[in-house]
C-alpha cells in the first residue's frame, strides 16, 4: 500500500470521493461574522505560475493539467533559504494509509525536518477518527501550529472557529504579498476562491486539487468486449451495463456512504442538471429540485431494480468497493478523480484503467467540477515573525513537479527509495518508511505524470479533454452560508437518506418530492437567500 501511495503522489493528486460524517459543534468557536456581505475584501492572491518543465501536452483554462510521459531529467531548486528557525512545528493533517513510522526512525523524514529546518511533528489521525478528533482539538483550545480542515467532512459552525481561534494572514499572502512565497503564489486562483474569505479576510491556504469532480471509473477493456461506445448515449450506457452483468459481475456499483450522494453526481451530470446551484437573475436555484435531477434518480432507481448494480452497494465500504473494481468484479464504480493515479498502477496491464464520457440523455451533459480543493490549512494565533515562518514551511510543501524539494517529499531519498536512469525513476520495493502525507498540509497544482503507466496517462488527459470544457462548477462554491454551516450536514442526509431509499427501490420516486420540500423548509431555501445576498455583496 505504501508503495502505491507514493505512485499517486506523483501525478493526478487526491480528491475526497465522498462527504465524511459531521462533526459535533465546537464549544470553543465563538460567534462571529462570517459574512463578505458589505466588507472590506482583502484581494486574492497574485497568481505566478510556476515556469516547470515542457510538458507533453498542455494544459488549459478549461481546468486540463500539463500531461508528462516521463519524469525530467533536469530538476529545479525552487527555495533557495531553509525555511524554518530550529523550533519545533506541529501539525494535525488526516490519513486514508497505515500511520507512518516515526521519524526517528524515518531517514526519509528526517531529511525533510532538515531540509526545512525544524523538528515537525505531526499527528496523523485515520479518517475514521477524524470528525472525533477534530471536534476534541477545536473544543479544547490547545491548538497545534498547523490544521488541516476540510476532506469532505462538514464542521458545524466551522467559519466561527477560524475567524475567532486561528491567524488572520491577510496582510501577509493578500494580493502581491504572496509573492514572498512563490510556491504557494503558484497556486491557482480557483483554489483560493474554493476556501473563500471569512468577513473579507482571508484565514487558509488551498489544498488544491484539480477541477474534475467525482467521476464513473470504467473497466475499458471490459466494455470494448462488448462494444460499448466511448461517446454514449443512456439507452447505451444502459445496454452496456446489461451487457457486462452476467454471473459474478456486475455493470456498475457504489459505496453505502455514496449511493444516495456523491454516487449521483455522474447521472445528474448526465442529465444536465445545475452543479448543485444554479444561479438565475441572481437567485440561488437548488438542483435537487430540478426535472434533470429527479430524472437521473430515477434512472439509477431503475438500473437498480434491473439488477445491473452489485448486490452490496448498499453496504459496501469505499475500499471494498475499489477492491471489486480491481479484480474485475464489478465494471463501472463512482469514485474520486484522484482514484485514477491508484488504480492504473494497482492493475497495471490487467485491464485498461478509463473514466468513462457522461452519457447524453436527450440534453447537453452538464459534467460537474469538484470544487479545486481537497480542503484547506490553516495556522494557531502566533506572532508575525513565526506565521511566516510556518508559511515559508507550507511554501517549501508546496513545490510543484519538476524541483528537488518535490523529489524530495514524493519520492524520497536517492539510491535509497528510488533510483535514476535516463527513462526516468524506478521506486524500490524496499526503501526506507514513508513520511506522514504531507500533501495534506500544502501541496501544488496537480499535473498527470503516471511512471510506467504511459498510456493511462493520455486515457487520462484525453478524458480531461473532451470533458472539461462543458463541465459546470458550484456557484456556492467558496461562499458563506450561516444555515450550511449550522445545519448544512443534517439538510444533506434529509436528501441522500431519501435517495439511498429510492435508488434501492425501498421508497416510491414520488418520496423525493417530499424529501426536498422538508430540506427546502429546514434551511435550504434558508441558504438560498444567503447565498445570492453573500454572491450580490461580496464582490465573489
Amino acid at each position: 500500500m505504501q508503495r502505491r501511495s507514493f505512485i499517486r503522489l506523483t501525478g493526478v493528486g487526491l480528491l475526497a470521493g465522498t462527504a465524511g460524517p459531521a462533526l459535533v459543534a465546537c464549544g470553543s468557536a465563538e460567534k462571529t461574522s462570517v459574512t463578505n456581505s458589505g466588507k472590506e475584501l482583502v484581494p486574492w492572491p497574485t497568481q505566478i505560475p510556476f515556469a516547470g518543465p515542457t510538458p507533453d501536452a498542455p494544459a488549459n483554462d478549461k481546468g486540463v493539467q500539463n500531461l508528462y510521459t516521463s519524469y525530467p531529467q533536469q530538476l529545479t531548486t525552487s527555495v533557495k533559504e531553509t525555511p524554518g528557525d530550529g523550533s519545533e512545528v506541529t501539525a494535525m493533517i488526516i490519513t486514508y494509509e497505515p500511520p507512518p513510522t516515526d521519524v526517528s526512525g524515518s531517514p526519509r523524514w528526517q531529511a525533510i525536518n532538515k531540509a526545512l529546518g525544524v523538528n515537525l511533528k505531526v499527528t496523523v489521525v485515520p479518517d475514521a477518527e477524524f470528525a472525533t478528533k477534530m471536534a476534541t482539538v477545536m473544543a479544547s483550545g490547545e491548538l497545534p501550529d498547523i490544521i488541516m480542515l476540510g476532506a469532505g467532512y462538514t464542521l458545524p459552525r466551522e467559519e466561527d472557529f477560524v475567524a475567532s481561534k486561528c491567524a488572520d494572514i491577510s496582510e501577509l499572502i493578500g494580493g502581491d504579498a504572496i509573492k514572498e512565497y512563490p510556491n504557494l503564489a503558484n497556486i491557482p486562483l480557483y483554489a483560493w476562491k474554493a476556501v473563500g474569505r471569512i468577513g473579507g479576510r482571508l484565514y487558509g491556504l488551498p489544498i488544491e486539487r484539480p477541477v474534475p469532480g467525482n467521476s464513473l471509473l470504467a473497466n475499458r477493456t471490459q466494455l470494448d468486449q462488448v462494444g460499448a461506445p466511448r461517446d454514449w448515449s443512456k439507452d447505451e450506457f444502459r445496454a452496456a451495463l446489461k451487457a457486462l452483468t452476467t454471473g459474478r459481475r456486475w455493470g456498475t456499483g457504489s459505496a453505502r456512504e455514496a449511493l444516495g450522494g456523491s454516487h449521483q453526481i455522474y447521472h445528474a451530470g448526465s442529465f444536465g442538471a445545475p452543479n448543485v446551484w444554479k444561479v438565475d437573475g441572481g437567485a440561488f436555484i437548488s438542483t435537487y429540485g430540478t426535472e434533470q435531477y429527479k430524472a437521473a434518480l430515477d434512472f439509477t432507481r431503475q438500473l437498480w431494480s434491473e439488477k445491473l448494480y452489485y448486490p452490496d452497494s448498499s453496504s459496501t465500504s469505499q475500499v471494498d468497493l475499489e477492491t471489486l473494481y480491481y479484480n474485475g468484479t464489478v465494471s463501472t464504480i463512482t469514485d474520486g478523480f484522484g482514484t485514477y493515479a491508484t488504480a492504473a498502477p494497482t492493475v497495471k496491464n490487467g485491464f485498461k484503467v478509463d473514466f468513462a464520457l457522461p452519457y447524453n440523455a436527450g440534453t447537453t451533459p452538464t459534467p460537474w467540477q469538484g470544487t479545486g480543493i481537497f480542503g484547506y490549512t490553516v495556522f494557531k494565533k502566533a506572532s508575525t515573525d513565526r506565521l511566516k515562518m510556518l508559511l515559508r514551511i507550507c511554501n517549501y510543501l508546496a513545490a510543484p513537479f519538476g524541483t528537488t524539494e518535490y523529489e524530495l517529499k514524493t519520492f524520497g531519498i536517492e539510491g535509497t527509495d528510488f533510483t535514476r536512469s535516463a527513462t526516468g525513476i524506478t521506486l524500490s520495493e524496499s526503501g526506507n518508511p514513508a513520511p506522514p502525507p504531507f500533501r495534506y498540509i500544502a501541496s501544488p497544482p496537480g499535473v498527470i505524470n503516471l511512471p510506467g503507466q504511459e498510456e493511462a496517462a493520455r486515457r487520462l488527459y484525453d478524458w480531461e479533454s473532451a470533458v472539461l470544457p462543458n463541465s459546470i462548477r458550484d456557484p456556492s462554491n467558496g461562499l458563506r452560508s450561516a444555515t450550511k454551516t449550522a445545519d448544512g450536514a443534517k439538510l444533506n442526509k434529509i436528501l441522500t437518506d431519501a435517495a439511498t431509499s429510492i435508488t434501492t427501490g425501498r421508497e416510491p420516486l414520488s418520496t423525493w418530492d417530499t424529501a426536498v420540500k422538508s430540506w427546502r423548509d429546514g434551511g435550504g431555501d434558508k441558504m438560498a437567500e444567503e447565498y445570492a445576498e453573500e454572491l450580490k455583496n461580496s464582490g465573489a
